[in-house]
């Protein structure tokens, strides 16, 4: 034999050897099930944060402006907050009834359209309000919380 062929035949042997070789640890690292520790579940899930009532929430945000959702003994207000003179203050107020009413038809809606940072929602008559994506990254959770906020503006 050549030592060409010798040396063919050692890197033959040594990468069918590291094949096996890592054929076995990946059974082990990785087809082998998961142990779970032996910790005992807790009996009821609570999330005392979850049993607060909401009612105040920030919905945009700019570095010059806010805007936030309050529910009030009116009902349910909005207001904008602004740094520049003469801008932002009381938007508008939907009253106990109209947020009754708007929870009971759900002429409530979420848009998060094709902007990056911001969507717009719907409240009944009031159409396409600024919303903050980074705020609410998902529309179904501010979907949830101007439900909430309807509920709580309507009791």
């Amino acid at each position: 034999m050549v030592f060409t062929e010798y040396v063919q035949v050692i890197t033959q042997i040594v990468t069918a050897v590291t094949a096996v070789v890592m054929a076995v640890l990946a059974y082990f690292a990785y087809f082998q099930p998961a142990e779970q520790s032996q910790e005992l579940e807790p009996v009821e899930a609570n999330d005392d944060s979850a049993s607060e009532e909401l009612k105040e929430i920030l919905v945009f945000k700019t570095s010059k402006q806010e805007t936030w959702l309050s529910v009030l003994p009116q009902g349910l207000h909005c207001r904008i907050k602004d740094e520049r003179p003469n801008k932002g203050g009381p938007q508008w107020t939907l009253s106990k009834t109209q947020a009754k009413e708007i929870l009971s038809s759900g002429i409530f809606h979420i848009n998060p359209g094709y902007k990056v940072k911001t969507g717009a929602f719907t409240i009944g008559p009031r159409r396409n309000w600024l919303y903050t994506k980074s705020l609410f990254p998902e529309p179904e959770y501010l979907h949830g919380v101007l439900k909430q906020l309807l509920e709580n503006s309507s009791s």
